[in-house]
Order: structure tokens, then sequence, then C-alpha cells
């Protein structure tokens, strides 16, 4: 009996025991907790949304159905979902680029909120792939509920395992995707974009975003002594345990504990339209705006949806963006004077970034 099998006559075994008893919500919640431990996200899901249907009005359900189910999508997606310029952003950018008659691929839809905006902007099919089984039930979830069951496809499956002729009909006229992490490379975005420029799209297919930077400055941060450093506490001495601090913390845009001591400039910049390295070395200069210590650095992403719009996590007190902002504790503060010169440099692969203060 295969691990599935098994699991799935242990749902089948509690299922019937728990069938008309007074508690009968509350323990599909237990149920579901289990099968969540034993690594099944989908099933656990399933049983959640049963037991949260079961128990409506029971504020324990209520508050345990809804904590499972927390735990089973990455936390990202309510608030980027909920980013209204985000969303108005990519929203105006795909009806502009979307023509009619148009087949577009989404790489990552996550719960699928860009690929209902792009059958509302008219494209004639999307397919769409993600390869988290929760996300991409509730993406099709989703599309049936808001009309769109027929103009949108969820494929499960990472877009590296999609091909034309068996998932995708022909070649798509548009490539669209947001599936950056913070420091631009956590979900192998250029390898994604990559491939799926190379096998599944038409001749002049248009790429949105047409091109992604990081940004960066040099940076003070207030809770640097408690986070970035470590030396003594308590009148013993530390050091031994000073490489052990944070080397990137990611902190909310509008951080006010968080003050940029130069003008930002671009670390890199891919665009999409053209070929790419997927690894490389870069130095850059920004010039200090004021003396005094710098102790990190600011790091963020930008997003160049098309020619007229775009997406950046730059920081300004009180600002607010689902996107977060890096920040890279120096191993030493920096003594820095206005309009003096310094270097920073990076080196980077398809999946991460380093930073540092040369």
């Amino acid at each position: 009996m295969s691990r599935s099998d098994e699991i799935e006559s242990l749902i089948a075994t509690f299922e019937a025991g728990l069938r008309g008893k007074p508690d009968y919500a509350l323990h599909m919640i237990g149920l579901a907790e289990m099968v969540a431990k034993k690594k099944h996200k989908l099933r656990a899901f399933e049983l959640a949304r049963i037991g949260l249907a079961a128990g409506q009005g029971d504020p324990r359900v209520v508050a345990r159905g809804r904590a499972l189910l927390h735990s089973l999508l990455p936390g990202y997606h309510v608030p980027m979902m909920n980013d209204a310029w985000r969303n108005a952003a990519w929203d105006a950018v795909l009806r502009r680029a979307i023509k009619p008659g148009m087949q577009v691929f989404e790489i990552g839809t996550g719960a699928g909120m860009l690929a209902l905006m792009a059958a509302r902007a008219g494209a004639a099919h999307v397919f769409t792939c993600e390869s988290d089984p929760v996300a991409a039930a509730l993406a099709r979830e989703l599309a049936g509920h808001n009309g769109y069951a027929d103009r949108i496809t969820v494929l499960d499956k990472p877009s590296q395992d999609v091909k034309v002729g068996i998932d995708l009909p022909r070649p798509a006229d548009l490539l669209f995707c947001d599936i950056f992490g913070d420091d631009l490379f956590t979900f192998d975005p250029l390898g994604a974009i990559a491939d799926a420029k190379a096998r599944l799209l038409a001749q002049g297919a248009i790429t949105v975003p047409a091109a992604a930077s990081l940004r960066v400055a040099l940076a003070a941060w207030s809770d640097y002594p408690r986070i970035g450093r470590l030396e003594s506490a308590c009148g013993f001495d530390l050091t031994p345990m000073a490489d052990f601090t944070t080397a990137a913390k990611s902190s909310a845009i509008g951080d006010r504990d968080l003050r940029l001591m130069s003008e930002p400039v671009e670390l890199l910049r891919i665009a999409f339209s053209e070929s790419f390295a997927l690894h490389g070395d870069v130095e850059v200069t920004c010039e200090a705006s004021e003396d005094g210590s710098a102790n990190g650095l600011a790091r963020w992403l930008r997003l160049e949806l098309d020619g007229e719009t775009t997406l950046e996590a730059r920081p300004e007190p009180g600002a607010v963006f689902f996107s977060s902002l890096n920040i890279l504790p120096l191993p030493v503060p920096c003594a820095v004077r206005r309009d003096e010169a310094y270097t920073i440099k990076a080196a980077y692969s398809h999946r991460k970034i380093e930073t540092w203060l040369a």
C-alpha cells in the first residue's frame, strides 16, 4: 500500500468514526491537523474546509481551522492580494499589454489574482502554473467563483515541466509573472523566465515585467545593536558568536528605525526582453549624503512592469507595501563622510545574491 493510500485509509476510518458526533467539526479540524503533519497539504486543506463548513458559528472551530489553513499557504499571499497599489499597477499593465485573441502564460500564479486580471483584460485563454497544491486548488476555485473557469487553466506543476502541445496548445503570446522575492532571486525567477522564453513563447512575445532590478543605499539602523552585532552582554565576552548575527533582515518599507545615508543606486538590472546571465558579479559606488556612522546596507526590489508603470519597495517612513526591504548589517559600523564615494559589491546566481560594502 502506498503512503497516499495509507493516508486515505486513515482518513476514511476516522471520518466514519466521527460522523454524527456532536464535536464532528472540531474533530475534523483535528484530523486535518494530523494529515498536515504527515505532509499531505492538499488533503489537510480539504479536510479543514469540511470542518469549517460544519462548524460555522463555533469560535473554537473557526480559530483552529483558520490557523491550520494559514499554515498551509505562505503568509505573503493575503497581504499581497490585498495590496491596492500592487493590484492597480498590475491591472493597468495587463490591460495595456493583452490584446484580443492572445493566449497568455503565467509562471507561479499563487492563489490566482494576476490570472484573474489577465482573463478580465481580454485574454482568449490564460494558462498558469503553480507547484504548491493548496495555492493551485485555490486559484482554480477562485477562477470558477469569478466566472473564468472556461478561460483560466491552472497547471499543477512548475513551469519547467510545462510543455507546448501537452499543456499549452501553442506557444504563448505573452508571459507574465510575479515570482520575485524581496531579494529578487529567492524563487529562481531568472531560471524560470529564461526557460519559458526558450520553450514556451511565440516569436516576439511580450514579457511582464519588462525588467527587474535591485537598489541599494548606505543606511543607519537603530536596531543594529540588538540584532546586527554581538560582542558582550551581562559582563560576558561573547565575541565567539560575532559571526552568528543575521546576514539579512527583512523589514517593512515604512520602518522608522531605518535611515538612508546615501542616495539609492542601482545594484543590478535585468531586462527580460533581452538575453541575460543567470549569475554574475557587480560593483557600484554611492555617495554618502551626510556625515555619520553607517551600520548597514538597505536593499530593495524594483519591478518595471512596462514603460509606464513601476513598483518599487523603496523605504520611506510610514510607507506600506506587501514587499519588504532587506537590511544587511555591516560586521562593523563604518564612519562615512558626506559626498565621499563608497563601493558596494555583489555576487549573484539564479537563486541568491550576496551584497557587501567593499
